[in-house]
């Protein structure tokens, strides 16, 4: 039979040093979104299932659109049970991002769900990304344990303070700061410029050497401008830079303003 197994270009691109750009799926669980951001150029895209409503046929649907365009999915999964890990994967996900992790123990434990030994137990599903069962076993399990791409996010300040132990662990290839909930925990969140706050900056500073020191890509969501300068200078590769709704709004707004310029000015 023939196989279907591929690169998980992402995570090649990301362990090899490479910038890697992402395009975020947050609202809308549409596969023409997911058509959307590989016409746009995009090699992979983000779907959020931790802030959105994103469910498990959504997504079973999203990355079929992904594989007919032969781009990643990565998807951030709710901080919850192992079936969290387990159906994401067997629908075909290319690499799970764990939020809110606050020790090297919890990243520990995702490895230990999403990899085969000797990394971890995941259970024998036959799902998608085993076509089903009909893979040789044993080249399937070389295959997702060498391609699936696992991430933590570093979003608490619990999480700061342990990102040494946590970019130690074996089998994490990213771990992502999110200014967002990091100036919450750190009590700067209504203080203005999370990307550009001493204190996140300095976070971005410890984690991205932690990354450096053990062969780890760090990332963040930020979109083009100061902030992003800031974060790729402190060592930042994967930037998650585009949203669905904020490109939907940013279009219309677009051209919004500029029909409206022309048409108050009689075509002149």
């Amino acid at each position: 039979m023939a196989q279907t197994r591929r690169v998980n270009r992402t995570k090649q691109a990301l362990l090899s040093g490479k910038s890697v750009m992402v395009a975020e799926i947050n609202r809308i669980p549409s596969p023409l979104v997911v058509e959307a951001v590989a016409l746009a150029g995009f090699d992979s895209c983000w779907i959020d299932m931790e802030h959105s409503h994103i469910g498990l046929d959504d997504l079973s649907n999203m990355i079929l659109a992904a594989r007919a365009h032969d781009i990643d999915v990565i998807v951030r999964i709710p901080h919850g049970p192992y079936n969290q890990v387990i159906k994401t994967l067997e629908l075909g996900a290319n690499g799970l991002v764990w939020p809110h992790c606050k020790s090297a123990d919890e990243a520990r434990n995702l490895v230990h769900m999403a990899k085969y030994r000797p990394l971890g137990l995941r259970g024998m599903g036959g799902g998608r990304d085993w076509n089903f069962g009909n893979d040789v076993l044993a080249e399937y399990i070389e295959w997702a344990n060498a391609e699936t791409l696992l991430g933590v996010m570093i979003e608490d300040a619990e999480g700061v303070e342990a990102v040494e132990e946590i970019a130690a662990v074996e089998g994490l290839d990213l771990l992502f700061v999110g200014p967002g909930d990091l100036s919450h925990s750190y009590g700067v969140e209504r203080e203005a410029g999370s990307y550009t706050h001493p204190r996140i900056l300095e976070a971005f500073e410890r984690v991205g050497a932690a990354c450096a020191a053990n062969g780890k890509g760090m990332g963040t969501a930020i979109g083009p401008g100061d902030g992003m300068r800031e974060v790729v200078a402190r060592g930042t590769r994967w930037l998650n830079c585009a949203t669905d709704m904020g490109m939907l709004i940013d279009g219309y707004a677009g051209n919004l303003a500029t029909a409206s310029e022309i048409a108050s000015t009689g075509g002149n």
